[in-house]
C-alpha cells in the first residue's frame, strides 16, 4: 500500500477563527476560556479518515503554546505535529530534541541579527505588538493590513532574513526556517512515496512547490503546475481539501 504523507497549515487551511465560525462548526481551540478556532462537522469526519489513510502531520507557523491550545478530537488527533514553521517536531506532547538540535545549528547564523531585529522593532511604530517565537523567529503583528505591509516593506531588503507578509502580520524567519525545509526533514524522517500538502499563505509557498500535490484556495498563491489543485470556491476550503486528500 503507497505510504502517503499529508503535511497541512492549520490556520484558515484546515480550521479558521471565530470570526467565520457557522451554526454547525465545532470549536477545537480555546484561549482563556473563550472559543478561538473551528472546524467544520465534516472536516472532522474527513479528518478522521485521513488520519488512517496517510500520515498526516500539521505544519503551522503557530509557536508550541498555541499548537497545544489545539484539542482535536481523539478520532482526528495527529502523531505528529511540527510548529514554530519548521523549527520544533511535537510526538503526542513531547518535544524531539534532535529536531530542536537541527532547528537550532540550521538558524544560528541569523540568531544576533533577529535580537538587533527584536530591539528596532521596539523603536519603530506600526507594529501593536511583537515577540520572539520559541526563541527562532520574530512575529509581528499590527492593526491592519495596509500597516502590516509598511512594516515589512520597511525591512525587505534591509535585513539577510526573510520577511513575510500574511494578512495583519509579519515574520522575520532565517532563511532555513521555512515550511519547505521542514517537509523535506519530515521526508527524510518518514520516507513516503508520495507527500500531499495544502496551505493558504506565502508562508506555505516552500512546502507547497515540494509537494507531489498541492492544494491551494485560488490560482494566485502559486505558479500553475501539475501538481496544483485549486479550490473551486464551492464549499468550505478545509473540506474540499480532505476530501481532495482522499480523493
Amino acid at each position: 500500500m503507497e505510504k502517503i504523507l499529508f503535511a497541512s497549515d492549520l490556520d484558515n487551511t484546515l480550521m479558521f477563527s471565530h470570526k467565520y465560525r457557522g451554526e454547525t462548526d465545532q470549536c477545537v481551540e480555546w484561549l482563556d476560556g473563550r472559543e478561538q478556532g473551528f472546524c467544520t462537522r465534516r472536516s472532522l469526519e474527513l479528518l478522521a479518515l485521513v488520519g488512517q489513510r496517510t500520515l498526516f502531520v500539521p505544519v503551522t507557523s503557530r509557536s508550541v503554546e498555541q499548537y497545544r491550545r489545539i484539542r482535536w478530537p481523539s478520532p482526528c488527533l495527529p502523531r505528529y505535529a511540527v510548529t514554530s514553521n519548521g523549527g520544533v517536531l511535537l510526538e503526542g506532547d513531547r518535544e524531539d530534541l534532535a529536531w530542536r538540535a537541527g532547528s537550532e545549528e540550521l538558524t544560528a547564523p541569523w540568531r544576533e541579527e533577529l535580537a538587533e531585529l527584536e530591539a528596532r522593532l521596539g523603536e519603530v511604530p506600526i507594529p501593536k505588538r511583537f515577540r520572539m517565537v520559541d526563541g527562532l523567529y520574530l512575529f509581528a503583528a499590527c492593526d491592519d493590513k495596509e500597516s502590516a505591509r509598511q512594516l515589512g516593506d520597511l525591512f525587505e531588503g534591509r535585513t539577510t532574513v526573510d520577511v513575510a507578509v500574511s494578512g495583519r502580520k509579519v515574520y522575520f524567519f532565517p532563511p532555513p526556517l521555512n515550511k519547505g525545509e521542514a517537509l523535506r526533514r519530515l521526508q527524510e524522517r518518514f520516507q513516503p512515496d508520495r507527500t500531499v500538502c495544502a496551505g493558504d499563505s506565502v508562508i506555505d509557498v516552500p512546502m507547497l512547490r515540494a509537494a507531489d500535490r498541492a492544494i491551494v484556495p485560488g490560482e494566485d498563491l502559486m505558479e500553475e503546475g501539475p501538481n496544483r489543485l485549486v479550490h473551486s470556491g464551492a464549499g468550505p476550503f478545509p473540506d474540499f481539501v480532505l476530501e481532495s486528500v482522499l480523493n
